[in-house]
């Protein structure tokens, strides 16, 4: 695949980038002269990925607060603000403005309001506002976010649809754009409440003007949406991608990840004198250590414009060391080629030395930022390796009592609760629920640890399906393990086979189950050979064009994950529209998979490792609610509690 800003892509969705980019230009300019703009800081990130400050200021914008209670400190009197339909936001707006209104020059003062990306009747009524319609972000060519946050709080716990409706909206201008889908197919039963509401609305607009009804794609084979709640297994499982590592570690927002400044550049090297004085600071005192200056933080900007970066993203973890070594030493045979044995003579020679000098002075910065030493820091640690073994023989269905011993002892020494739920939820999962003397035993263990203000949290996991008694002793996962071969004995991490590398031997659900429509022989195409439970056998065609039979053959294995099963074909006047079959010479068809309720970055991998290994070149472009993670997903669950003395 290629990435944004080039050229190479069969779909070009940097244009979505441009009418985003084009909107807000329209939303500065309603308002004349010198503008404050106030953000929601929940969209700021997002937006630095549609415009830079160097063209919020061409538009008049000389100050960026972001919107909080309290006064606003500035010398302007207007004020654009930008900001989710939330009603804590309308109290510190109206507040801002009341403030104002005590001021002799209140008259000269001038507010506006765009909701991103829509407003709510319940804000209407306290503000009147317009629209500022920023929906799916280009994170990359082949990646799109519309950065809703807790739509799977919202969606499953809470009931609350409006996300949905912001999926189907966004998904009806990339066909307005793009051209229709001529299949839509996906599995989940909100999955299946997308796919209706955007059938609707194509049909709605069909009628109330039938000529801006658009065309049938001639790139975009089929949409397949995937719900979140069909794989909850795959979110809660440690990613172990460098990018997904990463998300673990120090957590991305908007591709940027917030870390030490440290971090950035080379070791820091403490002076000798220094180090004597706090060695002395320390002796003389030992009761009360010198105050130790807080870190300050830099965010790093993590896209497909650094190239090592670009590289690495999608290696498992175990691969990327050695690549980083390799890379540090060709960079040190470079300099030493170009400056050290080399002086350039002619035009030619310097052209070249000024071209390679500057690609290796990127990589060397790159280099510079020591984001992989801090994650081995972590990934060494016996708590991580253990909790990943724990997670490994869970998935794998190998002795569960022994997971529990170590369950209870992360409780006794009261890790945080999101660590300990997410192994907790995961054995539920893949045993149809807790024994009931170890349901009642470990929570009983977390209220007493944690809190008793926590028995909401537990109430919310049950209400979910993901903390649960067991009912049966009949086991859906394990033969949904098997049939969908999700274990993979033997992983060669540094040259992968299958989409399983991505976790060391666990093949994600979700993306299994974009095998069974995408891939000729589904799931089965892989080389079964390592796989568990799989006959042996050479690799089948892992041609991934979209099979025309759809969920055909998959049936039995679909009746054991929740939620409906669709495959719906557009319909215009003329009849049915079906994909058709790719000409020599034609541009590859792209099939979009939409993830409601949020994915992974090691799923993305995942699905990036498919397009890599298809002969025909069928490329996936990927679009989701947000990005998500385990911690992220549980923390929108857990009940917020200010428990002093123990991490929640």
């Amino acid at each position: 695949m290629s990435h944004l800003g080039t050229t190479n892509s069969t779909l070009n969705v940097a244009v979505l980038r441009e009418l985003a980019r084009k909107e807000l230009t329209n939303v500065l300019d309603s308002i004349r002269g010198k503008k404050c703009l106030v953000l929601d800081p929940n969209i700021s990130g997002p937006l630095s990925l549609i415009a830079e400050f160097s063209l919020l200021k061409d538009h008049g914008v000389e100050k960026i607060i972001y919107l909080q209670q309290g006064i606003l400190e500035t010398d302007i009197y207007s004020f654009i603000y930008i900001c989710r339909p939330q009603l804590q936001y309308m109290k510190y707006i109206a507040g801002h403005q009341n403030e104002n209104l005590s001021r002799s020059n209140a008259q000269r003062y001038e507010y506006s309001l765009f909701f991103v990306p829509r407003r709510t009747r319940i804000c209407q009524k306290v503000l009147e506002e317009t629209e500022y319609h920023l929906d799916l972000i280009p994170f990359e060519d082949d990646l799109l976010s519309l950065e809703l946050d807790n739509t799977f709080k919202e969606l499953y716990l809470d009931g609350d649809h409006t996300s949905i409706y912001y999926a189907a909206r966004a998904l009806m201008k990339l066909q307005n754009l793009f051209g229709l889908f001529p299949r839509v197919i996906g599995k989940g039963d909100c999955a299946k409440h997308l796919a209706d509401m955007l059938l609707r609305m194509r049909r709605e607009v069909a009628v109330d003007d039938p000529s801006s009804t658009p065309s049938v794609s001639p790139n975009i084979d089929s949409l397949i949406i995937i719900d979140r709640s069909v794989d909850l297994i795959t979110p809660l499982f440690t990613q172990l991608t460098y990018e997904g590592l990463i998300d673990e570690v120090f957590g991305i927002r908007a591709s940027h990840a917030e870390v030490d400044s440290s971090i950035v550049g080379p070791a820091p090297q403490k002076p000798a004198a220094a180090a004597n004085s706090v060695t002395s600071t320390a002796t003389a005192s030992p009761s009360q250590p010198p105050p130790q200056p807080q870190a300050k933080k830099k965010k790093v900007v993590l896209n497909s414009g650094d190239k090592l970066f670009s590289r690495l993203r999608d290696m498992n973890f175990a691969v990327v060391g050695g690549v980083l070594s390799s890379v540090a030493k060709r960079i040190n045979d470079d300099y030493e080629a170009y400056i050290g044995r080399h002086q350039a003579k002619t035009m030619g020679q310097i052209r070249e030395f000024i071209n390679k000098l500057g690609g290796l002075q990127s990589e060397h910065q790159s280099l510079r930022i020591r984001i992989a030493e801090e994650i081995v820091g972590v990934t060494v640690t016996p708590e991580f390796n253990k909790a990943l073994e724990v997670q490994q023989n869970l998935v794998a269905g190998i002795d569960v009592n022994t997971q529990n011993e170590y369950i209870e002892e992360m409780i006794n020494r009261q890790a945080p609760l999101v660590q300990v739920l997410r192994l907790l939820c995961l054995q539920s999962l893949v045993n149809g629920g807790l024994k009931q003397k170890n349901f009642e035993f470990f929570k009983k263990e977390i209220l007493q640890t944690y809190g008793f203000e926590h028995l909401q949290t537990l109430l919310n996991l049950e209400k979910l399906g993901m903390f649960v008694k067991q009912v049966s002793n009949r086991n859906q996962y394990a033969y949904i393990r098997k049939s969908l071969r999700l274990i993979v004995d033997e992983v060669d991490e540094h040259n992968p086979q299958d989409i399983s590398y991505v976790y060391s031997g666990y093949a994600p659900l979700s993306v299994r189950l974009l095998q069974c429509v995408s891939t000729k022989g589904g799931p089965s195409a892989i080389n079964t050979s390592n796989v568990s439970g799989g006959a042996t056998g050479a690799a089948a065609n892992t041609s991934t064009n979209i099979r025309s039979n759809g969920w055909k053959g998959y049936e039995d294995v679909l009746r054991m994950i929740q939620g409906k099963t669709f495959d719906e074909v557009q319909r215009l006047e003329e009849g049915a529209i079906r994909p058709k079959r790719l000409m020599q010479g034609q541009q590859p068809h792209v099939t979009l998979i939409f993830f409601l309720g949020g994915c992974t970055y090691t799923e993305i991998s995942a699905i990036r490792f498919l397009a890599q290994q298809d002969e025909s070149h069928h490329e996936f472009v990927i679009a989701t609610t947000q990005i998500i993670n385990g911690n992220s997903l549980l923390n929108s669950i857990i009940q917020k509690v200010d428990h002093p003395g123990v991490t929640a």
